[in-house]
């Protein structure tokens, strides 16, 4: 029976993976979590830095993309199909919330900071859906 050839656990490369992709991803965070510190000190300044600033931080959302790309294409067919419904949810609830708030905007309700909290709603949809899901954790 395949149930006695089944260890129940994860293999050492399949550690080895999610090791890399954790400490990646908060390579990742860590980086524009700085990148948006200093856009926030010094990117009120008026030069042709202040254009550095504004740039900087769409680095470290590129490098994190790709390395959400690289650990999707790791994982096998049962991973990938645990981990795309969290994806979906949190991308149709951040456009849902882009949408209500760009509404809300056009009559005039302005909400400040208004993209981080599309980016919110779509990554804590996401993580309580993997959750309900029981998504593998990265």
């Amino acid at each position: 029976m395949t149930s006695d050839l089944d260890t129940g656990g994860e293999s050492s490369i399949e550690l080895r993976r999610r090791r890399t992709f954790r400490v990646r991803i908060w390579i990742g965070i860590g980086c524009l979590v700085l990148a948006n510190l200093a856009l926030a000190l010094w990117g009120r300044d008026s030069g042709p830095f202040r254009w550095v600033l504004a740039v900087l931080p769409l680095l470290p959302i590129v490098w994190i993309v790709i390395v959400m790309v690289l650990r999707a294409r790791q994982m096998d067919e049962y991973q990938v199909k645990l981990f795309f419904p969290g994806l979906a949810v949190g991308f149709t609830l951040s456009m849902v919330t882009a949408l209500t708030l760009g509404t809300l905007s056009s009559a005039g309700i302005a909400v400040p900071t208004s993209g981080w909290l599309v980016a919110l709603v779509g990554l804590v949809s996401w993580e309580v859906t993997n959750l309900l899901v029981r998504a593998p954790t990265a």
